[in-house]
């Protein structure tokens, strides 16, 4: 008998084992339930026999409507086709992945809800590596490569197999990360170690191993730490570069807006830039804004912080104009004793409905703030969450400058009214009364903050000082020039340097 295309699109996947292809299958399963809001498709699952009578192509009728829901979004074909005869095109190339490429894409896509690993059906195409964003992030996806490797004390050695399936890879104009599998991992499995394809070419032109072999830092295992810049590094980094030419093209617009005391400009003035473009413009232009309404401002205002998620937080880390307003803020207000302070809004129900790695990206934002000497407070009122992003300067006026979860590319103002001044303080002071962040020091108040957010603070304190070791560049590179690695290097090597207990 003629072999089906599901069965077929099995074998190329190296889904053939039943109980490989239950893994693909559930997630599948548990992925359309959540898309169609049908909590039931996330129960269904493959016996056994059925399996076999599919891969054997012994099929009198198609499975049920359920079930050929689930295929189809597993496999990208209706199920008419699945069970009928595969096109000729299909079965003229077929790629080998092994044991390591499969074990990991499986760890990966179960432990990141986010993410998804697809392998080639084909020899001379690469795999790839789908991230999904929730809210203010726009999905990508990127090329990857899978290798055997080795970890031994702080370093990871991996060995190319195929040299010149290596050097197709890495060819510059491609985004790419390599993924390196060491089997032997420990007893949660296989440990899995990522670096972007431009270090590898960096490293093998300077320093070609014997035989192909490649060494990069154990500080690069993925897990949440790592998966977190990944996640967002890519996801930002690739919505500038589809909205670069019109972020470059609103730059007048912005300059012709800045000298009003107050402006909003809607979405729909650019549809066609990206979530993260038009995020990207929103920010930068309540950035400048604010600076510019504290001219004259002799004592260090209080700020207001909108972001309550690690999602929303990302661009605090990785958005160049964001660290040079930092910094200006610092240079503006450099005596020690007039440290400035800012607060947060963050719910306990946003923590509880965040990862683990979506905090770690949210504990960062903030480490950074205190790390220029910003005294952070963060209150879990969830009143709060609709307060506008603000400066205050105490008696003379408040900066309203918000482009987090509204409905337009930003909107700012500048309000002098003696009662809204009253309003504004009295926000801030009750925020500070109900921190969660509470503590002399900024090692006390971080503490505070990784306990509130549920990461472990010696484990974090461990990852960020090895991460910060080594630098973000050889884990993943940015491509866009309005993105920057500098400040989060900074931040992970001052988290790294705080005490690691009581």
């Amino acid at each position: 008998m003629r072999p089906t295309l599901l069965r077929l699109l099995a074998q190329e996947r190296r889904w053939d084992n039943w109980t490989v292809f239950c893994e693909h299958f559930e997630r599948a399963a548990r992925d359309t339930a959540k898309k169609r809001n049908s909590p039931s498709l996330a129960a269904i699952s493959v016996p056994r026999r059925t399996f076999d009578r599919w891969m054997a192509g012994e099929l009198k009728k198609l499975p049920q409507r359920d079930t050929r829901v689930i295929l189809e979004h597993l496999l990208g074909f209706p199920c008419t086709e699945l069970f009928g005869p595969p096109p000729d095109v299909f079965g003229t190339t077929r790629a080998v992945h092994d044991r390591s490429g499969l074990s990991a894409s499986i760890a990966i896509s179960d432990r990141w809800a986010t993410s998804r690993l697809f392998l080639s059906t084909a020899g001379d195409a690469a795999d790839s590596w789908e991230f999904a964003g929730r809210s203010c992030l726009d999905g990508t996806t990127t090329a990857v490569q899978f290798h055997s490797a080795t970890a031994a004390d702080d370093v990871v050695h991996v060995a190319a197999a195929d040299a010149e399936s290596l050097r197709r890879f890495l060819m510059p104009a491609r985004r790419g990360l390599l993924i390196a599998v060491d089997e032997h991992g420990d007893e949660n499995g296989p440990k899995i170690y990522v670096v972007d394809s431009s270090t590898v070419r960096k490293v093998l032109a300077s320093f070609p191993g014997p035989d192909g072999v490649l060494t990069l830092p154990a500080a690069n295992e993925l897990d949440d730490t790592t998966y977190a810049f990944i996640w967002a590094l890519l996801q930002l980094d690739d919505g500038l570069l589809a909205a670069d030419q019109i972020l470059e093209e609103e730059r007048q617009t912005m300059d012709a807006l800045l000298p009003l005391p107050r402006s909003a400009l809607s979405r729909e003035a650019r549809p066609e830039l990206t979530t993260v473009g038009s995020n990207w413009l929103g920010s930068a232009f309540c950035a400048q804004h604010i600076q510019r309404r504290l001219d004259g401002v002799t004592e260090p205002p209080v700020f207001w912080t909108r972001e309550q998620t690690g999602e929303e937080a990302a661009a605090w880390l990785f958005f160049r104009h964001k660290h040079t307003y930092l910094r200006t803020l610092q240079d503006r207000f450099p005596e020690a004793s007039a440290t400035m302070s800012r607060a947060f809004c963050i719910p306990e129900t946003q923590v509880t409905r965040s990862s683990r790695y979506e905090r770690i990206l949210l504990f960062l934002a903030i480490a950074l703030m205190e790390m220029h000497h910003i005294h952070v407070r963060v209150t879990p009122r969830p009143e709060y969450s609709a307060v506008d992003g603000f400066a205050l300067a105490a008696g003379q006026r408040a900066v309203v400058a918000n482009w987090v979860r509204t409905d337009a590319l930003w909107r700012a103002d500048t309000i002098t009214a003696r009662s809204d001044l009253r309003a504004y303080r009295a926000i801030f002071n009750d925020a500070s009364a109900t921190s969660v962040m509470d503590g002399p020091s900024p090692a006390s108040r971080l503490r505070a903050l990784a306990e509130y957010l549920d990461i472990d603070w010696p484990w974090l304190i461990r990852r960020c000082l090895a991460l910060g070791t080594s630098g973000i560049a050889g884990l993943v590179r940015p491509r866009s020039r309005l993105i920057t690695l500098e400040a989060l290097d900074r931040v992970l090597r001052f988290v790294g340097s705080l005490p690691p207990d009581r």
